[in-house]
């Protein structure tokens, strides 16, 4: 979340510990009562009495739903195929190697069955069978 308001040109007001407090994205404010907590990848707007994720904030900040989101964020990232990570479309005047370098990398891919994120999916209506494919 921290590194997602950076690349949108926000920058924290303060920072305490994990919490990372910025004037609000989502209006306009005079005093931080943006709150995202690094450790847990949140946010809270104090002032709006909202929080959520990166997916909640995503479609709030650009006023889409959660497919728009993805397109959005499609045209800003690409997929590398041999490590299965997400990388920010780079400049080619950067270095190769950079530019090969994932951020993140998946080493596991598991079916869904925790009971947790079973109810999260139920609960933001995604259909199981996409959510188990991705």
């Amino acid at each position: 979340m921290v590194e997602y308001l950076e690349k949108l040109g926000y920058t924290p007001q303060k920072i305490r510990n994990n919490d990372y407090w910025y004037l609000s994205p989502l209006r306009e404010e005079k005093a931080a009562s943006f709150k995202v907590n690094s450790k847990l990848n949140v946010w809270y707007d104090h002032a709006l009495g909202k929080g959520g994720n990166i997916i909640d904030f995503g479609m709030l900040y650009h006023k889409c739903n959660f497919k728009e989101l993805i397109e959005k964020l499609q045209e800003n990232f690409l997929f590398h195929p041999k490590t299965r990570a997400v990388q920010q479309h780079r400049s080619s005047s950067q270095n190769r190697e950079d530019a090969l370098e994932p951020k993140i990398k998946v080493i596991a891919a598991k079916p869904l069955v925790h009971p947790f994120l079973c109810r999260y999916l139920e609960e933001r209506k995604i259909p199981f069978e996409i959510a188990n494919k991705y």
